[in-house]
Parts: structure tokens; C-alpha cells; sequence
């Protein structure tokens, strides 16, 4: 499978009417980097196979509630909204074996970075639904009262594929959602000095180990992945350490008889959605890459089934 980065403009200038004046316009968006073209990378490499293992589920086991397509796609903090004009074109590439469509949505909480989503998206012909929002706290969750009165039929979410390079970065707690500053172009250093002050705004936030906005995406993500599934999520070495940590200090104090981690490539994580017992995650290692100062890494977190 073969995804090919799309085309995008860094240009500050956007058209922010309908007679298409343009204004440069703050906060900034993070552009398109290493951990961006990472993700890529493992959607290239990965993507075939899960949906062609979903596809074959779908085909084997009576009451799947797993579609063929299209897919509901949803990338979290869309930025320039790159991945999601690739995995669109990619699901919608008559050429391909797994060609079965996707809706895509693309939420920030930057609104110049949905105005740049929806720059890329067309740009690539590429339709998209944005939204100016905190994650996934904005969507219905699933029923949890009986199916068709069955009690013992397991309810899932919408998402079939989620994507998400969060700020991973260790520092203050807490994203704040950045205010749509017009700028004066012809003041060039109160230009500066605003960029410089809010420019960090829409990425930091992690907290103490870079992963509190990623623990909220999972708590979501526990509840609204589909059946069968994936969510990709871009971590550096401390991410994924202090995922590991806490989720084995969680089976110490539920004193489970394993609480140990053996396969640091994988964990289960149990702590995670609003019936963490009922609802694990697996947390697989896919693609790795060192760059000056971090190493990056990509994990497939999904429902425990078997996509080997």
C-alpha cells in the first residue's frame, strides 16, 4: 500500500470570508515535521494489513458489527490536517485492494489549524468535516443499555481508524485553546513578539510525561473505537514508560496476580474508558526513528483481536 505525502502551504495567509481577503492570522499551526512523516511512514507500512484482517473478519463472524466501508476516519489535533488527506486518498484509491471509502473528520482546538485542515483537504480534493473541539469530549457515546434486548452484546463507538500526534513534549499541564489573533503585516516586531508568546500554545501540555493529553484520548478512545478498531498515537521513550508504569502500579493496587511486563514491544492497558475492565487496549509497537534529541515511536492501540 502505497500513501503518498500530500500536497499542503505553509502560508500564513488564509482566506477568512467568502470574498476570499486574505489576513495573516495567529496562533501558529505546528507544521508538518519528522513525527508527522513517522506517521505516514506506519500507515503505509500497517494500515493494509488491519483493514484486510477486518475485512475478513467481517466476512467470517455472524453479527459483526464491523463494516466494510466507508471507514470513519478521526485525526485529533489535525494541525495542517496532513494524515488525514492521506488516509483519505489512500481508502479512496480505486486501485487498491482495501479501496472502502472513508468519512473523514478532523477536530483542533486551534482555529487557524482547522482553517489550514481544510486548505490541505482541498487542496487534495479531499472532503473533510472540521471541528473547532476538545478531542472527542463533542461526540455521543454509544448506548450501554441492552441491544435488541440482549445483555450479553457488546456495544462499541463509531471510530474506525483515530489517529493522533499529541503533545508529547513534558511540560505545563494542560492544552489551552488558543484565541484567533488577527496581525497587523506591517508591524513586523509586534508581530514577533505575539507569535513568540502563543506560537506553543496548541502543542504543549502534556504535563510531567508529555502523555495527559494522550490519557484523555484514551479514556475516549476505550469507548468509542469500533469493533475492530486502531487508533495510532505518536509517543517518545517517557510516553510509552509512563504508560507502562502506571498501568502495572494499577494491577499492583488491584492486586492482580500479573503485574509484571515481560514484552515492553506490547502491554495491555486495563485502566482506560468508563468500563476499564470490560474495555482493555492493546498497545503494540509498530515504527520507530531517531531524530536529534528524541526517538520517536508510533503504537497501534487496539480491542484485543489478532491482526497478524
Amino acid at each position: 500500500m502505497i500513501i503518498n505525502t500530500p500536497a499542503y502551504t505553509v502560508s500564513d495567509n488564509i482566506p477568512l470570508d467568502e470574498n476570499n481577503e486574505e489576513f495573516i492570522t495567529a496562533p501558529a499551526v505546528y507544521e508538518p515535521s519528522e513525527d508527522t512523516f513517522l506517521m505516514l511512514d506506519v500507515l503505509e507500512l500497517d494500515l493494509e494489513q488491519v483493514i484486510s484482517t477486518r475485512l475478513s473478519k467481517t466476512n467470517k463472524v455472524v453479527d459483526s458489527t464491523a463494516k466494510c466501508g466507508p471507514l470513519l476516519v478521526v485525526e485529533l489535533g489535525s494541525g495542517f490536517g496532513i494524515l488525514t488527506a492521506a488516509i483519505s486518498k489512500a481508502l479512496s484509491n480505486t486501485l487498491s485492494s482495501i479501496a472502502v471509502g472513508a468519512h473523514c473528520i478532523a477536530i483542533d482546538m486551534n482555529p487557524t489549524a482547522c482553517r489550514k485542515t481544510i486548505m490541505t483537504c482541498k487542496l487534495n480534493d479531499v472532503e473533510v468535516d472540521v471541528i473547532r473541539g476538545d478531542l472527542l469530549t463533542w461526540m455521543r457515546h454509544p448506548e450501554t443499555s441492552n441491544v435488541n434486548n440482549d445483555s450479553n452484546k457488546e456495544v462499541y463507538g463509531p471510530i474506525d481508524i483515530l489517529l493522533f500526534n499529541p503533545p508529547y513534549v513534558r511540560g505545563p499541564e494542560g492544552e489551552q485553546a488558543p484565541t484567533p489573533t488577527v496581525i497587523d503585516a506591517k508591524d513586523k516586531e509586534s508581530n514577533d513578539r505575539k507569535l513568540a508568546s502563543i506560537e506553543d500554545g496548541a502543542w504543549l501540555g502534556g504535563g510531567p510525561d508529555g502523555v495527559d493529553v494522550l490519557k484523555r484520548a484514551l479514556h475516549q478512545a476505550a469507548d468509542l473505537l469500533s469493533e475492530y478498531g486502531v487508533f495510532y498515537a505518536l509517543m517518545i521513550d517517557y510516553n510509552y514508560n509512563a504508560l507502562v508504569r502506571d498501568e502495572m502500579q494499577a494491577r499492583r493496587d488491584r492486586a492482580d496476580q500479573n503485574i509484571y511486563h515481560d514484552d515492553f514491544n506490547s502491554v495491555e492497558l486495563t485502566t482506560f474508558g468508563s468500563s476499564p475492565a470490560n474495555r482493555p487496549l492493546i498497545c503494540t509497537h509498530i515504527l520507530s526513528r531517531k531524530v536529534p534529541g528524541e526517538n520517536l515511536s508510533v503504537y497501534r492501540i487496539y480491542r484485543p483481536i489478532d491482526f497478524n
